[in-house]
Formats: structure tokens, C-alpha cells, sequence
């Protein structure tokens, strides 16, 4: 059974039949359906569905009273009591409706489903890749398990990240790094991303990317502008020679990340205007969103406050539609880090803090932050004592 969610309309379909419910019976609901027969206490589905608001644990048990009842009609969706626990969705196969999908077993078919996922990961289009993953099913698809893990990491399903068994460590570490940056003081992220760089545990691919792209924006962060320049100089000969076309905005995002640190005005200049021809006919939403966010930073070091704020926040907007957890929370640490660096004090410092710290409580940051930094720790370090480095 595929259910499919209209978040506009809070409408819930399958196949020929809907259901329409209240906002958070629908975001109870989509979270549940998510995570498909996995127990939730009160409290965590509280803090997943409720994560700005103090409702009492007597919310959840109203909540699912209504959708039981919405829901009767369609017998292979149960949303079951776990006795002294909390709650869990669990679906049935109804075997008498069960139809076969030709279409899973025809290689041209799953080429074309999976040049799209391919091009919705191009464009950052979050949504759509949840869309295709929550009814492969129903479309009769079958879809590889890199965005199975991948819906989670852009998701920011923590929880899972840091404990299912489905995948090896080594095949989540790269994700987890990636929330890392946001989570500690952007030196020790160095550390990390270092020793992850040189272990033979994770996968060359992954290990690359690290190298060549995701650890040049916390060079410059840490002031080491002439090794960051360096890096992105082995980064284009790299690309150059293995024809990887599809990095070349993500370096260039890099590139302006590093002149905003380090480099000079017309540097920075250059590279935004660069940046500017290159996004005009490209929709990139993960690229388009991070460029709004840089650009609000340039604003700020001339001094021009309110122009900054709303581009910031259009940036922020953009990574949020584009549902991609890592890069929002990302984009919101490294405007605070920037504002700490040219000491930019008050109501603007306090606003950015706020948004930091909600966007951390949506993904369930107070609660698992900690346990990703020591998780990758413990696998890329065989000193224990390193492994409580605090959040920030």
C-alpha cells in the first residue's frame, strides 16, 4: 500500500481514493507513515510533529483517535497501540488487490525512473524525490537503496541516521559528516572531515567528494584561505578530468564561500557575477538557495544590513522549499559563524541564533545532535576520550 501526501491541501491518496485531514493530523500522519512500523512514544512524536509548540502528551492520543476513525475505510493502514510504549503505523498487504507492476522487471522503465531521480537530485528537488520513493509501489517502480538513505538525509531523519541497521555505518558516515559542519565549532569539523578523508572504512567516492568539495568551505571558515584556494584549484583539475560537470556550481558556491573569507572585494565580486550568468537559466533550487544566503553575506560585509536580511532570508526559504534538511540547518550555522567573525552584534545576531536553534529542534537536534558527533567520532577515532566534543 502507497499512500501519497498533498501537503497544499492536507489531502491523503490512494489509489482512486482520498482523504482530507487537519494540518497536524496530516503531519501526524506523513511522519507515522515515514517511518512505517516503527514505535513512537508520546514525547518523541511531540517533539517530531509539535517540535515550536507544548501541547501535553493527551494531544497525541486525540490525534490518532481522529485519524482511526478517517481512516477505517481503508483496511491495510493500521495505526497501532504499543502497550506502554506509544504508537506505531503498520501496513497489510491486501493479497486479493495485489496486481503484478510489468513495469518493475523492465530494465528501460527503471533507466528512465532513474535518470529522473538522477535530475531531481541535480535540480534539489527534495519533494519530488519523496514522491517517487513513497509510491514506487503504486507506480511499479523499484527504487535503488542510495535514495532510499538519501530521502532520509535530506529528510533530517537523525534518528534513523544514527541507528537503523538497514545500511553499515561506513555507507552513512558521509551523511552524517555533513550535519557535523553545523553542528560543532567549524576546527574540530576539520578534524573530523581530515581523518574521514584518510580512512579506508568509507567508500572512494565519498571520500573524494569530502576532499574536493565539502571541506573547502570549512578551510575558510577556519582562516586557512590559502589552503582552501589550493584545494580549489586540485578541485577543477579533478573535475576537468573526470568530466564532473555536475559539480561545477557546487564548486562555484565554494569558491565564492572561500573570497567571502579570505579574499579580497573584487574577488568576491567576480565570483558573484559569475555565479549570477551561471544560475539565471539553471534551476537549481539547493544552488539558487545557498547563492541567495552568500550574496546576503557579501551585503552584510559592505554594511548594507537590510538588503542582507532579506536576501538571507529569501536564501533560507529557497533551501527550506527544497526540502533538504543539511544545507538549511548548514546555511543558518554558517550565517552565524560569519556574523561572529565580522562581529556583527544585536537584534540581527539574536534573530539568525533563533532561526539556527529552530531549525535544530525540527530535525530533532537537541536530541540526537550529540549522538551524531560521537558516533562519528568513535568510528574515525580510536581515542574514546575525544568523543564528547560539545555542540555548539
Amino acid at each position: 500500500m502507497s499512500l501519497q501526501f498533498e501537503e497544499g491541501s492536507y489531502t491523503v491518496y490512494w489509489r482512486t481514493e482520498s482523504i482530507h485531514l487537519l494540518a497536524k493530523e496530516f503531519a501526524l500522519l506523513h511522519f507515522l507513515y515515514a517511518n512505517k512500523d516503527k514505535a513512537f512514544t508520546r514525547s518523541q512524536l511531540l517533539d517530531r510533529v509539535w517540535p515550536l509548540e507544548y501541547p501535553v502528551e493527551r494531544t497525541v492520543d486525540d490525534h490518532i483517535y481522529r485519524l482511526r476513525k478517517k481512516l477505517k475505510r481503508w483496511d491495510e493502514i493500521s495505526l497501532d497501540t504499543v502497550r506502554g510504549y506509544g504508537y506505531r503505523l503498520a501496513l497489510r498487504e491486501n493479497k486479493a488487490m495485489l496486481i503484478s507492476n510489468p513495469s518493475v522487471h523492465d530494465p528501460e522503465m527503471q533507466e528512465v525512473i532513474h535518470g529522473l531521480l538522477r535530475k531531481y537530485h541535480l535540480f534539489g528537488q527534495g519533494n519530488s524525490i519523496q514522491m517517487l520513493v513513497h509510491q514506487q509501489e503504486a507506480l511499479g517502480l523499484k527504487i535503488s537503496p542510495y535514495y532510499q538513505l538519501y530521502m532520509h538525509f535530506i529528510q533530517g531523519d537523525l534518528e534513523w541516521l544514527t541507528s537503523t541497521d538497514d545500511f553499515p555505518l561506513e555507507e552513512r558516515l558521509y551523511w552524517l559528516l555533513i550535519y557535523v559542519h553545523a553542528l560543532i565549532k567549524p576546527a574540530e569539523s576539520l578534524e573530523l572531515y581530515r581523518l574521514a578523508i584518510q580512512s579506508p572504512l568509507l567508500p572512494a567516492e565519498y571520500r573524494q567528494e569530502l576532499r574536493i568539495l565539502n571541506i573547502i568551505d570549512i578551510y575558510a571558515e577556519t582562516g586557512q584561505y590559502q589552503e582552501a584556494k589550493r584545494l580549489l584549484e586540485e578541485t577543477y583539475q579533478v573535475m576537468e578530468a573526470e568530466q564532473l560537470t555536475y559539480f561545477k556550481l557546487p564548486v562555484g558556491i565554494a569558491a565564492l564561500s572561500v573570497e567571502l573569507w579570505g579574499g579580497s572585494g573584487e574577488a568576491a565580486e567576480e565570483q558573484l557575477a559569475v555565479l549570477r550568468s551561471e544560475l539565471k537559466d539553471a534551476p537549481y533550487l539547493r544552488e539558487i538557495g545557498r547563492f541567495q544566503v552568500m550574496e546576503g553575506l557579501w551585503l552584510l560585509r559592505q554594511g548594507r544590513v537590510r538588503e542582507a536580511e532579506l536576501r538571507m532570508d529569501d536564501g533560507l526559504d529557497v533551501l527550506k522549499m527544497s526540502l533538504n534538511a543539511p544545507l538549511y540547518l548548514n546555511s543558518a550555522y554558517q550565517i552565524l559563524l560569519y556574523m561572529d567573525h565580522h562581529r556583527t552584534p544585536g537584534r540581527l545576531r539574536n534573530k539568525y541564533q533563533q532561526i539556527y536553534t529552530e531549525i535544530g529542534k525540527s530535525y530533532g537536534v537537541p536530541v540526537y545532535g550529540q549522538q551524531i558527533v560521537n558516533t562519528v567520532i568513535n568510528f574515525l577515532s580510536t581515542d574514546s576520550e575525544s568523543s564528547d566534543l560539545p555542540l555548539t
